[in-house]
């Protein structure tokens, strides 16, 4: 399928670039990230956003607690077998609305950004900002507070329709927003 394939081209090739593979000049900004992580979210259930926002902030538990929530339930594979979850919390387009990013007049500029999910440990996966957003994809992404009716220690990025649940970031600390391209 063409479109799959564009798509996962796309996310890959975004992921190597957020990272700094395969360019010198990008990898210099990447210990800064790493401490941002560490400065900017260091209270369980903090959520840092940064990059290319046009204010970036954290959200501290209170604040994504007084947000409305969304519930969800989720299905996906993972090491320890499927999975199936009711997860509540925040959808991610209301934590970045589209006036938060730093856009410009281009033509669905939106479709530019990527959100990098950190979590404490320092694992991360990629979203397209398209994804997110109700104008497009609307997958419905969550930055979930509970599971299974339980509050979770820190919040977790939910991919509601991924069949492997690699995407979902436990123990999130930071949402950094990045163009991909020029």
């Amino acid at each position: 399928m063409p479109t799959t394939r564009a798509l996962l081209l796309a996310l890959l090739t975004t992921a190597a670039l957020v990272s700094g593979c395969g360019s010198p000049a990008p990898a210099a900004p990447a210990p800064a990230p790493a401490a941002t992580t560490t400065a900017t979210a260091p209270t369980p259930g903090e959520v840092a956003v940064s990059g290319d926002v046009r204010a970036p902030r954290t959200w501290s538990r209170a604040d994504l607690a007084a947000l409305p929530q969304t519930t969800v339930t989720v299905r996906y594979g993972s090491g320890k077998g499927p999975q199936e979850h009711t997860l509540s919390g925040v959808p991610l387009v209301r934590l970045l609305p589209p006036e938060a990013l730093a856009t410009t007049d281009a033509k669905n500029d939106l479709l530019s950004f990527g959100v990098l999910a950190v979590g404490a440990d320092g694992y991360r996966a990629l979203v397209s900002y398209g994804e997110a957003s109700p104008d497009f994809g609307n997958r419905g992404l969550l930055v979930a507070l509970t599971e299974d009716g339980k509050p979770l220690d820190r919040p977790r990025v939910a991919v509601p329709g991924d069949v492997k649940g690699g995407r979902y970031v436990s123990d999130l600390v930071e949402l950094r927003v990045a163009r991909i391209g020029g």
